[in-house]
C-alpha cells in the first residue's frame, strides 16, 4: 500500500469559537506560509504565522461527518484541550498558550476541528529527550513538574494524558523549563482531587517512563514535591512496578473519568437548583403592609 501523500497547503478561512480573538470574527490561517510537522491519517499539525506575525501551531483533526455531528452533542477534542490549557494558564503553570479553536468543514480536509496555540521555540518533548539523550538527562530535576501537577490537582484539574511526551523541555538539563501541552482528556472538578484514584492515575502515567530510568530515591524526591506522604510511597512504588499504560486501560479510565465528570456536573446542578427553590417559609412583610389577623 502506498503511503498517503501529504495534504496540500492552503489558505483556511475560519471562525474562532472562543479564545483571545473576537468570537465569530473570520481569521485566515495561511498554511502556505508554514511547515507541515506532523502528517497522519486523521491528524495534521502545521507551524505557521498569523496575520499579526505571531508564530502559532495549528492542529487539524479530521473527522467523518457522523463523528463530527455526534461531537456537537458532547464536546470536541479541541474544545476540551482549549479549556484545559486555559485553566492551567490561569494557575500560572507554563503551557502551550491557546489562541482559539474552531470546527466546521474545511476544504480540502473535509469535516474537522482545529486548535491554534502559540508556537514554542527550541523545545523537545521530555519523552524524546529521554530517548535521544539519556546521558544528558541524568541530572535533570523534575520537581517543578510534580509541583505543578499538585497545583493542578489541588484546583480540581485532571490532566488525563499526563505522560512525558506531553511535557516539553526547554533549555539545558541544568536549567530546564517545562511546558505542558496536549490535554484532550481534560476534566474539571469542583474540588481538590489530590489523593483520589483519578490523581493517582495521572501520577502513575507520568512516573511510568521515569521509574525505569531514574533511581528510586530520585523519584521519591519528586513525589515529595507533589506532596505524597512517606507512609504512602512504598505502596505507590509497588504499584508503579506493575503499572503499564495500555490502550485498554487508557480507554477504561477515560470512560470512568467522563462518567465521574458527568455525575459531578449533575449533582452540582441539582444542588444549585434545589438551593434556589428552597426558600424560607416565613417572610418579613414589607413596610406599610402589616399582616392582618382574623378577629371575631
Amino acid at each position: 500500500m502506498k503511503p498517503e501523500s501529504p495534504p496540500p497547503a492552503c489558505l483556511l478561512h475560519v471562525y474562532p469559537m472562543g479564545g483571545r480573538l473576537p468570537e465569530g470574527t473570520p481569521v485566515d490561517l495561511n498554511l502556505t506560509r508554514g511547515e507541515l510537522i506532523k502528517h497522519e491519517s486523521s491528524t495534521l499539525i502545521w507551524r505557521t504565522v498569523l496575520a499579526d506575525g505571531r508564530p502559532v501551531c495549528v492542529k487539524i483533526y479530521k473527522r467523518s461527518l457522523w463523528a463530527w455531528s455526534t461531537r456537537r452533542f458532547t464536546s470536541f477534542r479541541v474544545q476540551r484541550e482549549f479549556y484545559g490549557l486555559s485553566q492551567i494558564e490561569d494557575l500560572g503553570i507554563p503551557c502551550s498558550v491557546p489562541v482559539f479553536w474552531c470546527r466546521g468543514h474545511f476544504p480540502p480536509y473535509g469535516w474537522a476541528e482545529i486548535l491554534v496555540t502559540e508556537w514554542i521555540d527550541e523545545s523537545q518533548s521530555l519523552g524524546d529527550r529521554l530517548k535521544t539523550r539519556p546521558e544528558a538527562c541524568t541530572s535533570l530535576d523534575l520537581s517543578p513538574v510534580f509541583a505543578a501537577t499538585a497545583i493542578m490537582h489541588g484546583a480540581g484539574l485532571l490532566y488525563g494524558t499526563l505522560t512525558t511526551k506531553n511535557i516539553l523541555l526547554k533549555g539545558s538539563p541544568e536549567s530546564p523549563a517545562f511546558v505542558f501541552i496536549d490535554m484532550p482528556r481534560f476534566h474539571r472538578f469542583p474540588r481538590d482531587i489530590r489523593g483520589t484514584r483519578m490523581a493517582r492515575y495521572d501520577l502513575m502515567c507520568l512516573c511510568e517512563r521515569l521509574f525505569h530510568r531514574y533511581p528510586e530515591d530520585k523519584v521519591c524526591l519528586w513525589l515529595s514535591a507533589y506532596g505524597i506522604p512517606e507512609s504512602e510511597k512504598d505502596e505507590l512504588f509497588t504499584r508503579l512496578k506493575r503499572f503499564r499504560s495500555t490502550g485498554f486501560l487508557r480507554r477504561s479510565f477515560g470512560m470512568e473519568f467522563i462518567v465521574r465528570s458527568g455525575l459531578t456536573r449533575f449533582v452540582t446542578f441539582f444542588r444549585r437548583t434545589f438551593s434556589q427553590t428552597q426558600q424560607p417559609s416565613s417572610r418579613k412583610q414589607p413596610p406599610g403592609n402589616p399582616q392582618l389577623k382574623a378577629t371575631r
